[in-house]
């Protein structure tokens, strides 16, 4: 029984340090944000990320992106403008890896 307790508790502190330190944060991988933004946003904001809607910023020149992930995660999962919500539509993970793509634009 001991051994159980210890066990659990274990299992406890593991996951409280996760939370606390953001262990579930997973590199973004920009291969597959590539994919993604070809798929849902070139349409609006271009194969290069200039713009091709009045509006849409230009990621390769606009200051938008010097803006923390989790904040672009809910703008991106919310939808702002004419730009639709995704959330539902990709996942957190992918989301993510729309915008480190969006980072290799210049």
């Amino acid at each position: 029984m001991r051994a159980k307790k210890r066990v659990g508790l274990m299992v406890l502190l593991v996951a409280l340090s996760g939370w606390m330190f953001g262990a579930e944060a997973l590199a973004a991988d920009p291969r597959n944000g590539a994919k993604l933004y070809n798929m849902h946003c070139s349409s609006c904001h271009g194969p290069k990320g200039q713009g091709m809607m009045p509006g849409t910023p230009d990621f390769g020149r606009d200051r938008t992106l010097f803006t923390a992930d989790p904040v672009l995660v809910e703008v991106i999962e919310q939808g702002r403008g004419m730009m639709p919500a995704y959330r539902g539509l990709m996942s957190t993970q992918d989301i993510l890896d729309v915008i480190s793509h969006l980072r290799t634009f210049k």
